[in-house]
C-alpha cells in the first residue's frame, strides 16, 4: 500500500485526505499548529465556540458539498431553499434580493426585476449584463479589472457601488479595481448558471470547527488516518528527481511514496529543498485581511439571518441569536485601527443601520483579525498561479492559492485538494 505524506492540516490537506482515504492509501497528516483547519476554525470565547471569520457557502460549491457528504456533517448546514439576501441602506431601508424557488431559470429574471434596491433602469442593465456572461467565454476579459469591465457593459456607478462592489469584496476579498474580471465571470457563470440551486445559500449551523474540521478528522481517523500537530516541516531531501526524505522539528521520514504540501505558498518557500538543481517557481501573491467582529447586546430583535451593509464601514451583518457578528473584506483600514476604534465604529454603524437597535447597549465583544486571510485575485495573480513548477516527481502541491480558477474560497480550497487526489490516481494507476 502506498504511504502519502500530507503537510499541513488546513481544509485542502484534509479535503485532499478526505478524496484519497476513498482509494485505500495509508495517510499521514502533518500540521505545524497544535489544531487543524488553518483559516477556518472557530475558538472558544466565555464558553461560546465563535468562528474567526463568517463563512459562507453555496450550493454551486460541489466539490465542497461532497467533502461534507463524505465526512457525514450536511445536516450540520442549512440551506436555503431558495436565494434571499437582506440589503440595509443607511436611511435604514430594508431590500430583499429574493430569487422564487421555482420556474429556473426565469427566476433569476423575476428576483433581479423585483430588486428595488436598483432602479429600474440599473435592473434590465444587470439582467443584460449576466445573459451576455452566459453566452462568452471569460478570456476575453482577461486584461480587464471588475470594474473596468463592468463599465464597459453597461453598469452605472451606482449599480457598482450598491451590488456589485459588495459581491465582490465579499466573494474575492478586493475591489472592483483590484479584482480580475476574468475569475469574476467564471464565478458569476457557477453561481448564476449551474442549476436552478446553485445560487442558493448555506451556512453553517453552528461554529465552522464543528461542521467542517472535526467531522472530517472523525472520519479520517476511522479511516487509519495518523494526524500528527505542533510538526513543522523543514526541509525535503531529493535523489533521482523524487523526494525521498523530509525533516520536521520533530523527526526524519523516509518511508512515504508521495508528498503533497498544503501549505500556504509563503510557508513553502521558508521549506529547503536539498539537492534540487532548480528552484521550484512559486507564486508571487499579494494578500488582504478580513476583519470579524463578535458582539453581545442586552437585547437582540433582528429577526433575518443575515444583512448586507449598503455602503458600510462593515459589508456584512450575521445573526447567531445569542450574538450578531459584523465582517468587512478587504478590510486594509480596520486592521490597522486598535480594538477601541473599531468597537467605535460597530457601534455607530447598528445604530446608523437599524431602528431597532437604537437603544442597544453592547455588553462584550470579541475583534479578530485575519491579516493574511486571502490572496487577491488581481490580473496578475492569474498569470501567477500558473507560474508553479513542479520538479520533483512525486511532490504536489495544493491550497486556494493554486490554480483553481476560483479565487480564494472554501470551495477553491476544497477544489485543490480533490485536483490533487484526481493527479495522483491518474499518475499511479492508468
Amino acid at each position: 500500500m502506498k504511504k502519502i505524506l500530507i503537510i499541513g492540516g488546513g481544509l485542502s490537506g484534509l479535503s485532499s485526505a478526505v478524496f484519497l482515504s476513498k482509494i485505500g492509501y495509508s495517510i499521514e497528516i502533518i500540521e505545524s499548529t497544535p489544531k487543524l483547519g488553518g483559516r477556518t476554525y472557530s475558538l472558544n470565547y466565555n464558553g461560546i465556540a465563535v468562528d474567526n471569520g463568517q463563512h459562507i457557502l453555496m450550493e454551486c460549491y460541489k466539490n465542497t458539498l461532497e467533502y461534507i457528504d463524505i465526512i457525514g456533517s450536511r445536516d450540520l448546514f442549512e440551506f436555503q431553499e431558495a436565494l434571499s439576501i437582506n440589503y440595509v441602506n443607511d436611511r435604514k431601508e430594508l431590500f430583499k434580493f429574493k430569487i422564487p424557488k421555482y420556474f429556473y431559470p426565469l427566476n433569476r429574471i423575476i428576483g433581479i426585476m423585483t430588486f428595488r434596491l436598483l432602479k429600474m433602469k440599473d435592473r434590465l442593465s444587470v439582467l443584460k449584463f449576466l445573459l451576455k456572461l452566459k453566452i462568452n467565454a471569460a478570456n476575453n476579459f482577461i486584461d480587464l479589472t471588475v470594474y473596468e469591465f463592468l463599465r464597459q457593459n453597461n453598469q452605472s456607478k451606482e449599480a457598482i457601488s450598491s451590488f456589485w462592489e459588495s459581491l465582490v469584496v465579499s466573494t474575492m476579498n478586493t475591489t472592483t479595481k483590484t479584482a480580475s474580471s476574468q475569475i469574476f465571470v467564471d464565478m458569476m457563470k457557477i453561481i448564476f448558471f449551474t442549476d436552478k440551486r446553485s445560487a442558493n445559500i448555506v451556512i453553517p449551523k453552528g461554529d465552522l470547527s464543528k461542521a467542517l474540521i472535526a467531522p472530517a478528522a472523525k472520519h479520517l481517523k476511522s479511516n487509519g488516518v495518523k494526524i500528527s500537530t505542533s510538526e513543522r516541516l523543514i526541509s525535503v531531501s531529493i535523489e533521482d528527481g523524487k523526494a525521498t526524505q523530509i525533516l520536521t522539528n520533530k523527526r526524519t521520514i523516509t518511508d512515504f511514496d508521495i508528498l503533497i504540501s498544503s501549505i500556504p505558498e509563503y510557508s513553502l518557500r521558508k521549506v529547503e529543498f536539498i539537492n534540487l538543481n532548480q528552484r521550484i517557481t512559486l507564486s508571487k501573491l499579494k494578500y488582504a485581511p478580513i476583519v470579524t467582529v463578535h458582539v453581545w447586546l442586552n437585547s437582540n430583535p433582528l429577526e433575518e439571518k443575515m444583512y448586507n451593509l449598503v455602503g458600510g464601514k462593515f459589508d456584512w451583518l450575521f445573526n447567531h441569536g445569542t450574538h450578531i457578528s459584523l465582517v468587512k473584506s478587504n478590510a486594509l483600514e480596520l486592521a490597522e485601527m486598535n480594538k477601541n476604534l473599531v468597537i467605535k465604529i460597530v457601534f455607530s454603524e447598528l445604530k446608523k443601520y437599524f431602528t431597532i437597535l437604537s437603544k442597544s447597549e453592547i455588553k462584550s465583544y470579541i475583534l479578530l483579525k485575519e491579516k493574511y486571510a486571502t490572496f487577491v485575485p488581481d490580473l496578475d495573480s492569474i498569470k501567477q498561479r500558473k507560474s508553479i513548477s513542479n520538479l520533483i516527481e512525486n511532490f504536489y502541491v495544493c491550497g486556494d492559492w493554486t490554480d483553481t480558477g476560483l479565487p480564494a474560497t472554501i470551495e477553491g480550497a476544497v477544489k485543490s485538494g480533490k485536483n490533487v487526489t484526481q493527479k495522483i490516481i491518474s499518475n499511479n494507476f492508468n
